[in-house]
C-alpha cells in the first residue's frame, strides 16, 4: 500500500526577507513549491511571495493569484509531448493551483517543466524535474519491533533505473495522533525541556541520505537498517521511503545548512539552492513507498 508522501520544507524560514544575490537590499521575489511524485496525479502548485524581514512569513499573507500555471511532460528528445493546464483551487485559496487534468499519472523517469506566468505581475518563472523509478519495498517487514533491541529494522529496495549517478533518500517516520506518554527517550527529553511538542516529532525525517550509506548487492537491491534515532514513538509507525531528484537533493542539503546543520560560521554559509529560473523556490521529483511497524517497548514481552 503506497500513502501520500511525507516530507516538511520550512519555507517560512528561508524566504522572508530572501535575496539569493544581495543581503543589503531587500527585494520580492516568487516562491514556487510543487513537488511531482511517481505514479501519482499531477501535483498541487503553491505560489507566493517573500516577504521583508520585518514582517512574519505565513502563506495566506504571502499567497500570489492571478497566476497561469502549465505543467509540460517531456519527450525522450526533450521536446514538449503534451502539456496540462491549472486553475486556481477557489477563490477562497488564493496562491494553491490544481491541474485541470486529474487522470494523469505522472510517469517514473520522465522530465517535466514548469511554466508559470502572472496576470497581475510581469514576473515569469520556469523550472524541470526529471522523475526518479519507482521504488519499491520487497522483504517482509516485521509487525513488531523491540525499540533498540537486536533486530532492527531492515527495509530491502528492489533495483531501480538511474536517473542521475546516484540515488539519494529521504526516510520519514509518520506517527498519527502523537502522544507524549508514546514518545522515545531522547524525543521526550526534549519535550520535557520545553523545547518542543509531540506534534514536532509526527513527520520524523531522516534528512537526505546518499546511497553510498547503504548495501547495494550485485542485483541491485538496496538494503537499509532503519536507524533508531529516526524512531520519535512507540506503537505503531507508518516508515516512508523517498527517492529525491536532484533538484530536492539540492535544494534539502542546502537548507540544512540554512537551518544549523553545518559547521560553517554564518559568513561561509552558502544560500539555499534553487531550481526555479526567475523566482526561488522548488519544483521536484519524488518516488515513494511505504510500510508500517510496531515499536514497542524495551523489555515488553512480545505478544
Amino acid at each position: 500500500m503506497k500513502y501520500p508522501v511525507f516530507i516538511l520544507f520550512i519555507f517560512g524560514l528561508i524566504v522572508a526577507g530572501c535575496d539569493p544575490n544581495s543581503q543589503d537590499e531587500y527585494e520580492e521575489y516568487v516562491v514556487l513549491e510543487s513537488y511531482i511524485v511517481a505514479d501519482r496525479s499531477l501535483p498541487v502548485v503553491r505560489l507566493s511571495r517573500t516577504l521583508p524581514i520585518d514582517e512574519e512569513y505565513s502563506f495566506q499573507n504571502a499567497a500570489l493569484s492571478g497566476a497561469n500555471v502549465l505543467v509540460t511532460l517531456l519527450d525522450e528528445n526533450g521536446d514538449d509531448a503534451v502539456s496540462f493546464n491549472y486553475m486556481q483551487r477557489s477563490q477562497s485559496f488564493n496562491g494553491i493551483y490544481v491541474p485541470t487534468n486529474q487522470d494523469h499519472r505522472v510517469i517514473p523517469r520522465r522530465t517535466y517543466r514548469i511554466d508559470i506566468d502572472f496576470n497581475n505581475r510581469d514576473d515569469e518563472l520556469t523550472a524541470h524535474t526529471t522523475v526518479p523509478d519507482q521504488i519499491s519495498i520487497i522483504n517482509e517487514i516485521p509487525e513488531r519491533i523491540e525499540y533498540r533491541g537486536d533486530q532492527q529494522l531492515e527495509i530491502v529496495l528492489s533495483p531501480t533505473e538511474r536517473t542521475e549517478a546516484q540515488n539519494r533518500y529521504v526516510f520519514n517516520a509518520i506517527k498519527e495522533n502523537p502522544r507524549e506518554d508514546l514518545l522515545t527517550p531522547f524525543y521526550l527529553a526534549s519535550v520535557a525541556d520545553g523545547d518542543s511538542d509531540p506534534e514536532d516529532f509526527a513527520n520524523n525525517s531522516s534528512g537526505l541520505i546518499n546511497e553510498g550509506n547503504f548495501d547495494i548487492d550485485d542485483e541491485g537491491t538496496t538494503t537499509l537498517l532503519f536507524p533508531w534515532i529516526g524512531v520519535a514513538f512507540f506503537e505503531e509507525n507508518l516508515i516512508v521511503i523517498n527517492s529525491v531528484d536532484s533538484e530536492m537533493g539540492e535544494f534539502l542539503r542546502s537548507q540544512n545548512v540554512q537551518l544549523g546543520g553545518s559547521t560553517l560560521p554564518p559568513g561561509e554559509i552558502p544560500n539555499v539552492r534553487y531550481n526555479v529560473e526567475g523566482g526561488i523556490g522548488i519544483f521536484g521529483s519524488i518516488a515513494s513507498d511505504t510500510v508500517s511497524t510496531f515499536f514497542s517497548r524495551p523489555g515488553i514481552e512480545q505478544e
